[in-house]
């Protein structure tokens, strides 16, 4: 009987960490969404954008150089985070909502990035440049003489520490004879 009540204690105590955890549904996105469909969800911030207070916002932002993509992207991580919607139908949205931003931009008359443009860069005029270079480089090396004189290289090297200074040598006495005493 008391080997059952062992048993029965050890299998019953708690689950290492178990009290770090939240039980589950404790968090917004361990939840249902609010809005389940992408329809919903275009209406939510369609309707969010369109307020003549938060339209202001983010025009503001917009015109002080944040890309609406950056903005599109923080709305739908920051909607998620809540347990609005899922990261499915975030996905979705975010062109939808891109256009949005445009036409806010547009409207309102300021100047703006999505965040979408491509770079002038062309990967082949830059290979050609990269190895240009790299050949004037390995030509100015080459007309660097090399030093005539190898550096001597110590074989020892200094000891450092406390344990490297150097001991006072003090002069040595004379030994006593003992006949002399």
């Amino acid at each position: 009987m008391e080997e059952d009540d062992i048993a029965s204690t050890l299998l019953g105590a708690p689950i290492p960490g178990e009290s770090l955890t939240a039980e589950m549904g404790a968090y917004p996105w361990q939840r249902p969404p609010e809005l389940s469909t992408v329809d919903e969800t275009i209406s939510f911030y369609s309707n969010r954008i369109a307020e003549d207070k938060t339209s202001a916002g983010f025009v503001a932002l917009m015109d002080s150089g944040i890309s609406i993509k950056t903005l599109v992207d923080t709305m739908i991580d920051t909607s998620i985070m809540h347990g609005l919607h899922t990261i499915d139908v975030g996905t979705l949205v975010s062109p939808v909502l891109v256009e949005m931003f445009m036409y806010l931009a547009e409207v309102s008359d300021i100047t703006y990035t999505t965040g979408l443009e491509e770079d002038n860069k062309n990967p082949v005029v830059e290979k050609a440049m990269a190895y240009k270079v790299m050949k004037e480089f390995s030509k100015k090396v080459k007309d660097v003489e090399a030093p005539k004189e190898e550096p001597e290289i110590p074989t020892e090297l200094p000891a450092k520490g406390l344990m490297a200074r150097p001991t006072p040598t003090l002069p040595m006495e004379e030994p006593v004879s003992e006949g002399a005493m």
